[in-house]
């Protein structure tokens, strides 16, 4: 009975794991929805709008300030011995932390200078949001490149999914809680919990010792890291800046309407791509290394099966959710753009697979190609949304947003032929 089970644990944790990651990102993504929900329902389009706006900050900050080291250091981190990699870590993470110190100060001058056009509450608490938020990010990725994959679903999971129903009962009690700074002090005290669980990690086993600043390694992927730190900022242009532009021609609140509906159908995104592809990065990066390709193909005609049935499984759940949700949320608005939606549900569904293939990239080291195409990414986002917001509205974005995604599913699929 023994030798049975000792021979049956290890599937079933096999079995088990993926079965939690997927319950993971089902109530992370679950509980963003609702609170987009929440938010458009009962504190306004205006306030998702600026929300939204925070949101698209969350992955413009970091890959400005990040030097595009992350995938770097990551794709070195899977082999790594253990006490290299928590120093490369703790190195990792130091280098945002400085940038923000140094930088949000400037923000805060400037805000002064031009008369506080953001409210001064707004303006501090949104900065503790993006640097804790950034490190808490890095962090996650590169506990993936360290097989971590569970710890980083979980702390995911505390910075995302467990703060949102909160605020929510909470409103719902209490009225007086309806407001967007309530909202924002629960995702600031679920940062500051991921931070007091990682230190607790850290402490509980003496990795503490390891730690320690490895400069001149850190100055080496710097400079290593220009392809995707190109990559990055064009990357988080072409995918955020559209809701800037909307902000800047449309107004918050139609800027609110689309941050509804770009929530909604990101569920899809988060659960196929990050469900699916991410947990199966290292295995990708160790395969590419093979002289025999027959191993990576292998995985990567696995892999495209599994994200087609998810993605197409998750449209179809997204698209009732909306169908049978919008009557409840008593805003016109939405009501009168819901033929924007499926072209943005469309455009994410394109944008999973594409991304899914910049992950391949990444695995066979095709690292200026990942610049080059990001860089053709934003240049592309960017000119079609200023030629068809001003012109179209919501549907110009969304007709954007699905016109790269195709651009960029096209130019990845076909440079992964060609390696």
């Amino acid at each position: 009975m023994t030798a049975v089970s000792t021979t049956l644990l290890p599937h079933l944790r096999r079995l088990a794991e993926p079965l939690v990651l997927m319950a993971l990102r089902i109530a992370n993504t679950g509980a963003k929805f609702m609170l987009a929900l929440y938010t458009a329902r009962y504190l306004g389009l205006s306030e998702l709008g600026i929300y939204g706006l925070l949101v698209g900050a969350t992955t413009l900050v970091p890959a400005f300030l990040g030097l595009g080291t992350t995938d770097w250091v990551m794709r070195h981190l899977v082999t790594m011995p253990r006490e290299e990699a928590i120093a490369s870590i703790a190195t990792r993470l130091a280098l945002p932390t400085a940038l923000h110190v140094v930088v949000q100060p400037l923000v805060w001058i400037g805000n002064a200078a031009l008369g506080a056009p953001i409210l001064w509450p707004l303006l501090f608490v949104g900065g503790a949001i993006l640097l804790l938020e950034h490190i808490a990010s890095d962090a996650n990725d590169l506990l993936v490149g360290r097989r971590r994959i569970l710890l980083a679903n979980v702390l995911f999971f505390l910075r995302a999914g467990l703060w949102p129903p909160v605020i929510i009962v909470w409103g719902l009690i209490d009225p007086s809680a309806r407001t967007l700074m309530c909202l924002l002090a629960g995702w600031l005290a679920a940062l500051v919990l991921v931070w007091l669980t990682l230190g607790a990690i850290l402490f509980s086993q003496n990795r503490w010792r390891s730690v320690r600043l490895r400069l001149p390694w850190m100055i080496s992927a710097v400079r290593a890291s220009v392809p995707f730190y190109i990559k990055d900022l064009t990357g988080a242009g072409s995918l955020y800046l559209d809701r800037f532009v909307l902000s800047a021609f449309l107004g918050l609140e139609l800027t609110g309407v689309y941050t509804l509906f770009w929530s909604v159908a990101n569920v899809l995104h988060n659960l196929s791509l990050f469900s699916v592809i991410q947990p199966k990065l290292p295995l990708l990066i160790e395969r590419a290394q093979d002289t025999d390709p027959t191993g990576f193909r292998m995985l990567e005609r696995r892999l495209q099966f599994d994200t087609t049935i998810w993605i197409g499984a998750l449209a179809i759940a997204a698209t009732l959710a909306m169908l049978v949700l919008l009557p409840l949320l008593e805003r016109p608005l939405l009501q009168a753009n819901l033929a924007v939606f499926f072209v943005v549900l469309l455009a994410t569904a394109v944008r999973a697979a594409a991304d899914a293939y910049g992950f391949m990239l990444l695995a066979l080291h095709r690292d200026r190609a990942i610049a080059v195409i990001s860089v053709a990414s934003a240049a592309v986002s960017l000119s079609l949304n200023l030629l068809l917001v001003p012109i179209y509205g919501l549907g110009g974005a969304a007709a954007a947003y699905l016109l790269t995604g195709g651009t960029l599913l096209a130019v990845r699929y076909k440079l992964t032929r060609d390696a």
